[in-house]
């Protein structure tokens, strides 16, 4: 608890307004600790309000995650609606029940705990999903230490709790065991102690590192510039981003299909981790597809607007610029320019 609620704090700052992301992880930390009271306020009023609150776990785990990893998330009112049926339809069925009234237990419980399943697994599919485009290095630790243990975890629990172990007395007091070790991995990874505020300057390098910088400063022979990767510093070396322009921009290699980092980290004899940090710091990108369809679709736009090529199929313009499939070359483009690919045809034509 003590862990959650640091975490809680950190995450706040006691601000008042939190983006999507922090929001949802803030409400997860709130729904894990309603799980760990559970056994305190096992006979208490608070009781039916502790176990509501709890319920929504698997739920909010899962828009927890879909927010995380993707870039393009919102929440809409369908995954309200998936939410709140795994917490509303057992309380309903009890309430029918009640009432003396004939409640489905299909319906009213066995429905509920399936969609607990399929939540937990549609969040463990956009954990793995995209992984290796990710370019974001500590949100990829984040994909495995954190929500790929904590939904493995949650969807052992539901197994065990409801359907395998329902009133065992061990799996009663150990099923808290490994929060704790998830709730630690998770504050190693998020928490760091700064440096410079518990030891001396020497003890740092500060003074080699201000006169590192002085000599790139005064040799500009190879000019560098530092950026900002998450929370390190990171040094983007202008050759390398001059080098990946150059694949671009006159090789077009984005117009490979298959096309991965990996893949282009060899061509630039990099190792994989540091393109993704030149690509994230210096060209300010968090994926390596939106990467490449930047460039996909600005070709794409141009074929388009070709005059001299009206008729020409938006399927082959689609696959010739790299993209898989028309579906996805149609998300892309509207997701870019607000406005189908015909649509933009049509537009650039009467202008």
């Amino acid at each position: 608890m003590s862990q959650i609620i640091l975490s809680a704090l950190l995450l706040t700052s006691f601000r008042c307004r939190l983006t999507l992301q922090e929001g949802l992880f803030l409400t997860f930390l709130i729904t894990v600790a309603a799980y760990l009271l559970s056994p305190i306020l096992k006979d208490h009023w608070l009781a039916p309000l502790q176990t509501v609150v709890q319920n929504f776990l698997p739920g909010v785990f899962w828009l927890l995650c879909s927010s995380l990893f993707n870039d393009r998330f919102k929440i809409t009112f369908w995954h309200l609606c998936l939410v709140g049926i795994t917490v509303a339809f057992p309380y309903l069925g009890q309430a029918l029940a009640w009432q003396d009234l004939d409640a489905s237990t299909i319906l009213f419980e066995h429905i509920p705990q399936l969609l607990e399943f399929i939540l937990i697994g549609l969040a463990l599919l956009e954990v793995v999903r995209h992984w290796n485009d990710d370019l974001i290095e500590r949100r990829r630790d984040l994909r495995l230490w954190f929500c790929t243990m904590a939904g493995l975890y949650i969807f052992g629990l539901i197994a065990l709790r409801e359907l395998i172990l329902p009133n065992s007395n061990w799996f009663e007091l150990w099923q808290y065991l490994p929060v704790g070790v998830i709730c630690l991995f998770t504050n190693l990874l998020l928490l760091q102690y700064r440096p410079s505020l518990l030891s001396p300057a020497e003890h740092l390098g500060l003074a080699e590192q201000a006169s590192s910088v002085k000599a790139n400063i005064s040799r500009r022979g190879r000019a560098s510039r530092k950026a900002v990767a998450d929370d390190n510093e990171f040094e983007v070396p202008a050759d390398v981003v001059a080098q990946l322009d150059d694949l671009m921009t006159e090789q077009f290699v984005y117009r490979k299909m298959s096309l991965t980092i990996g893949q282009l980290a060899r061509q630039l004899c990099l190792p994989e981790y540091r393109l993704r940090r030149v690509i994230n710091a210096g060209l300010g990108f968090r994926n390596f597809n939106d990467y490449l369809n930047g460039f996909r679709i600005k070709e794409a736009g141009e074929r388009l607007a070709d005059p001299s090529k009206p008729d020409e199929a938006i399927l082959n313009i689609a696959l010739d610029v790299g993209f898989r499939s028309l579906s996805s070359f149609n998300k892309a483009f509207r997701d870019s320019f607000g406005i189908t690919p015909t649509q933009y045809r049509q537009q650039r034509r009467e202008s």
